[in-house]
């Protein structure tokens, strides 16, 4: 069966009563030969996943950390979000082990600026106990001046922050996970221009002395790409890092 022209069509509705017209209708359409366009609007429209909201589990924030924009985002004026889950301990601190990325929406630009962030958070603990399955959206958006590049972007790196690169999760010592013991260390180091840890020392402990030895074990391990200031990495000392240790739940 053919489409009807649109003078076909008017012919039919000028000459012939309603209830043709409507047969004729539902003809065309049972046929599946009709078919709408869109307008202009929907054709024109962009689709955008809208994040989804937090979920603090009634945890209060004492502490927003403002995360880094990308320069490669920036520079080619993409804007997005990033959805992740971590636990708090019960200071209010971010367990950074416990962090992982859910969704990131465009992919690819946003997830290492995101946990950095992630990790500088701190929170109101009321409860006394890690609360665990926190969601948090760290969105991006830019100035409206710069949504439109007008020539190309230097490719000149002015400043990013320390990105850690590789995370280690510390083994409890040898009988101290048998006798119930949970804890925690901060540990103090330099990092270097090239992203590795020396001069490792503990900053804090709880409880005194127990996981003291893991912690500076699995500091030595950490990486990280270097702060870069006017296109050049630097050294960053006094550099805090906290691990803990928690039994299974």
């Amino acid at each position: 069966m053919s489409i009807l022209t649109v003078q076909q069509w008017q012919a039919i509705k000028r000459v012939h009563s309603p209830c043709l017209v409507a047969a004729v209708l539902i003809t065309l359409t049972a046929c599946g030969n009709m078919q709408l366009a869109p307008t202009t609007a929907e054709s024109d429209a962009s689709f955008e996943v809208a994040p989804p909201p937090n979920f603090t589990r009634g945890l209060l924030a004492r502490r927003t950390a403002e995360p880094l924009y990308p320069l490669r985002a920036k520079t080619l004026g993409i804007e997005g979000w990033v959805l992740l889950r971590f636990s708090v301990d019960e200071d209010g601190s971010v367990i950074s082990n416990s962090i992982q990325t859910l969704e990131e929406q465009p992919a690819g630009y946003f997830r290492s600026s995101s946990i950095t962030a992630a990790r500088r958070l701190t929170f109101e603990n009321t409860r006394g106990s890690t609360v665990e399955d926190v969601r948090y959206v760290f969105r991006y958006q830019l100035e409206e001046v710069n949504r439109v590049l007008a020539e190309s972007p230097s490719q000149e790196i002015q400043f990013r922050e320390l990105i850690p690169t590789r995370f280690i999760t510390p083994r409890y010592p040898p009988g101290v996970e048998q006798q119930g013991i949970e804890g925690y260390v901060v540990v103090q180091f330099t990092v270097t221009d090239s992203g590795s840890v020396q001069d490792i020392v503990i900053n804090e402990s709880e409880p005194l002395g127990i996981f003291d030895n893991e912690a500076l074990a699995a500091a030595a391990r950490l990486r990280f790409e270097p702060r870069i200031i006017f296109d050049a990495p630097v050294v960053v000392e006094k550099v805090l890092f906290r691990f803990d240790w928690h039994l299974p739940r």
